[in-house]
């Protein structure tokens, strides 16, 4: 008995001293920006013109889309850049948009909506710029001209775009992120 008690300690002990044999080291990475520009931006709804970050899509029928690269339900907002206190003198902006759900399409250059039952699937999700532009997933914008003392809205259009001949109907929903580099 006195055998089998000192042997469980010594167990613990040699399973203790694994687990912290077994530590492991890393890295990491943080990357910002430190400017002296910083204007606000806000979302323009283009239903009401006022602040918000929805943009309504509306209902869009499965049958637009008979082709990959087929697009539907145009859209357009705004992101509106104001001058003022932390905003001094700014020239031009542009504005990077990544999504939450990744990439998709051809050349990954759409965002991909989000995933699982219900949801729509073989379509992602475009945006352009003012003059029509497609602004692949990740990349930067052609650059925006920024009045120095009045708001100044860049205007955007998104809308759905077929990447399957074959869309499953379901909700649309995609979450975008910005980045607006202002110089």
């Amino acid at each position: 008995m006195k055998q089998s008690l000192l042997a469980l300690p010594l167990g613990l002990v040699l399973g203790l001293a694994a687990t912290s044999a077994a530590a492991t080291t890393g890295t990491i990475n943080f990357e910002g920006m430190i400017t002296n520009t910083t204007c606000p931006i806000e979302i323009i709804n283009p239903e009401t013109g006022a602040p918000g970050n929805l943009v309504r899509m509306g209902r869009v029928a499965s049958s637009l889309f008979t082709i990959i690269g087929n697009e539907a339900g145009h859209r357009d907002f705004a992101m509106r850049v104001t001058p003022g206190i932390g905003c001094t003198s700014p020239t031009s902006a542009t504005v990077k948009f990544t999504g939450v759900h990744g990439a998709t399409g051809t050349g990954n250059t759409l965002h991909a909506l989000r995933t699982g039952t219900g949801y729509a699937s073989g379509i992602g999700l475009a945006i352009k710029d003012n003059k029509g532009a497609l602004i692949g997933y990740g990349a930067d914008s052609a650059d925006y001209p920024l009045d120095d003392t009045d708001p100044t809205d860049m205007r955007f259009t998104a809308a759905y775009k077929s990447t399957s001949a074959s869309v499953i109907s379901g909700a649309a929903q995609v979450e975008v992120a910005f980045i607006v580099n202002i110089t």
